[in-house]
């Protein structure tokens, strides 16, 4: 009798892990940091990659499903040109697609731990100038780029951003002395200021799902069947 109840706690505690190892990774939402570089073109620049500055960023990603997300980010940096160096913190509210279903699922036949994805949304660019000129300015914005995202391990992510943000003003320089300076307006074909980041970073799963232990259980037989 000792035997059994023995036999049957072990048993008890390892079908509990089992079913908790099946839904471990099942997760709605993430929060992440990011750093990189930025660029702005403009009217006192026309190159790219011209003038970088050091940018970063933190996140928050609702995944929705395998393919579609949702992430709100907020980013700082400077904006930097001929004659001018200004602070701007973007705000940026993006749809992601991921080509591929992202989910760490060994029993889902066409998941993968990595994806390339698109997203664009909105948003708005607050930017200041430096300690001798404290005045503010707002400008919307239009965000969209390119990205790759990589599950690293049980609740770890690592992805790498590029992103686009026309603003729709052309007054980034305005507490310089060169905004719309003639001949300088025409390198940019938008006749809009654009700023640009390339950025990687990690994040972190959060938001557990709950557990639907039924089809856990489907997920794992059939897995084992398909290997039979």
């Amino acid at each position: 009798m000792k035997m059994k109840l023995i036999r049957f706690f072990i048993l008890g505690v390892f079908t509990l892990v089992s079913v908790q190892l099946a839904a471990q990774d099942e997760y709605h939402a993430e929060i992440g940091v990011n750093g990189g570089g930025s660029y702005y073109l403009g009217d006192a620049n026309s190159q790219l990659f011209n003038n970088m500055q050091f940018a970063y960023s933190g996140f928050f990603r609702y995944c929705i499903n395998p393919r579609l997300a949702a992430k709100i980010e907020i980013a700082n940096t400077v904006v930097s040109g001929t004659g001018f160096k200004n602070q701007a913190l973007a705000t940026d509210v993006c749809g992601e697609f991921n080509f591929f279903d992202l989910e760490k699922n060994e029993y889902k036949q066409f998941s993968k731990t990595f994806s390339p994805y698109i997203f664009g949304g909105f948003g708005g660019v607050v930017y200041k100038g430096n300690e001798s000129n404290n005045n503010q300015s707002f400008t919307m914005s239009i965000p969209f780029g390119v990205g790759m995202k990589v599950k690293l391990g049980h609740r770890l992510n690592f992805n790498a951003q590029w992103t686009t943000r026309l603003l729709l003003a052309d007054n980034l320089e305005r507490m310089s002395t060169l905004n719309n300076y003639p001949k300088l307006n025409g390198t940019n074909i938008f006749n809009n200021d654009i700023l640009s980041t390339f950025t990687i970073g990690l994040s972190v799963d959060i938001w557990k799902k709950l557990c639907d232990c039924e089809n856990s259980a489907v997920n794992k037989d059939s897995h084992k069947f398909r290997k039979k």
